[in-house]
């Protein structure tokens, strides 16, 4: 019986470990990391590579006011034309974070 008392709670302290571990999601430095590339640091897509892809500008009132979460959720899943798709690299409270900071954008 111990010896099942001390494997449960191992499991649980490991668990706990693992928890404790995640670190917590900076949705800016999400966007930095995967998305500024293209979109720009201030998601105006006004760098070369928005430029030569044809990014989309975040900061376009139209844009925002027409497109709605789970639209901008399927384009970070989907990867519309040249953008790779983010749908099995990103958690969804990661693809959560970057709808956030892209929604910021049009303000």
């Amino acid at each position: 019986m111990t010896i099942i008392k001390n494997a449960v709670l191992g499991m649980v302290l490991i668990s706990a470990a693992q928890f404790s571990l995640a670190a917590p999601i900076e949705p800016y430095s999400l966007y930095q990391e995967h998305c500024a590339k293209c979109h720009g640091e201030s998601g105006a897509a006004d760098n070369f590579r928005g430029y030569l892809y044809f990014a989309r500008s975040f900061k376009n009132k139209d844009w925002q006011n027409k497109r709605t979460d789970t639209e901008i959720l399927e384009d970070i899943n989907k990867g519309p034309r040249i953008m790779p798709s983010f749908e099995k690299t990103l958690t969804e409270e990661q693809k959560n974070a970057l709808v956030r900071v892209i929604r910021g954008f049009g303000r």
